[in-house]
C-alpha cells in the first residue's frame, strides 16, 4: 500500500480563487472534466456507527467505506476503503456494478461473499459480524489541481449536499469550502510557498460526519 499526506483546510471562496490563481500557473487541471466534476458518495458503516465515532473521537488509525462515482454517471462506480494513519492515507478499490450498488442501498451484501477479492471479503466480514448498512449519501463539486513531478494534488469541494440515493432533508449552506492537499513524501517548497501568508484554518471536517449530523433521517 501507498500511503499520502493529507491535510485539510477550511477555507473562504475569495480565498480559494486567490490560491489558484496562484497555483495554476504550475499546476494542471484535473484531466477528467476540465478539472471540475460532481463527486457522489454513499458511506457505509456498521449497527454501531464505528467508522463515523472513529472519526468523532479522533482515532489514529481508522478506516471509512464508501461506494464513489462521478457527475451522476453510474456507468464507473467503485467500492473504496480508505485508510488514515494519522496525517497518512492510503486507499484500496475495486469496481463495481450498478446492480451491485441496487443491492448495498437496499441492504444486501451477499453478493460480496461470492468474491475473492479483498475488499469485498472485508466487507462481507464486517456485514457478518457488525451487521454493515448505508449510512449517508451525498455529493459535492470537486475542482482539482495536479502537479505530475511530485505527485501533488490540490482540490476544492464545495456545494455539499444530500443525494437522492437516501432520504435527506437539510442542505448546508455557506461561502466557505474545503481545499485537500495529497502528496508523497514531501510537498515541493514551490507549492508550500504559493500558500504561505493566506487565511488557512486546518480542519479535521469529516463530510460523512457533517451530513450525518444534519440529516434529520434515521436511516
Amino acid at each position: 500500500m501507498r500511503y499520502r499526506n493529507e491535510l485539510k483546510f477550511i477555507l473562504s471562496k475569495q480565498t480559494a480563487e486567490l490560491i489558484k490563481r496562484r497555483i495554476s500557473p504550475i499546476m494542471s487541471r484535473d484531466r477528467h472534466s476540465s478539472g471540475v466534476y460532481i463527486v457522489n458518495n454513499l458511506y457505509l458503516d456498521d449497527q454501531y456507527d464505528t467508522f463515523y465515532h472513529e472519526k468523532q473521537v479522533g482515532s489514529y488509525s481508522r478506516d471509512k467505506l464508501r461506494v464513489r462515482y462521478y457527475n451522476n454517471d453510474l456507468s464507473f462506480i467503485r467500492l473504496e476503503n480508505k485508510h488514515k494513519d494519522g496525517e497518512l492515507a492510503y486507499k484500496q478499490s475495486v469496481k463495481m456494478t450498478e446492480n451491485d450498488l441496487s443491492c448495498i442501498t437496499a441492504g444486501d451484501f451477499g453478493f460480496a461473499e461470492l468474491s475473492e477479492h479483498p475488499l469485498w471479503q472485508k466487507v462481507s466480514v464486517i456485514h457478518r459480524t457488525r451487521r454493515l448498512r448505508p449510512a449517508a449519501a451525498f455529493s459535492y463539486i470537486r475542482e482539482a489541481y495536479v502537479y505530475d513531478i511530485c505527485d501533488v494534488r490540490i482540490t476544492f469541494d464545495t456545494a455539499l449536499k444530500p443525494d437522492s440515493l437516501l432520504p435527506g432533508t437539510n442542505t448546508p449552506s455557506g461561502e466557505d469550502g474545503v481545499m485537500e492537499v495529497k502528496y508523497s513524501g514531501f510537498l515541493p517548497s514551490v507549492i508550500a510557498m504559493l500558500l504561505c501568508g493566506l487565511p488557512l484554518t486546518r480542519t479535521e471536517f469529516s463530510k460523512y460526519c457533517y451530513i450525518r449530523e444534519r440529516n434529520v433521517v434515521n436511516i
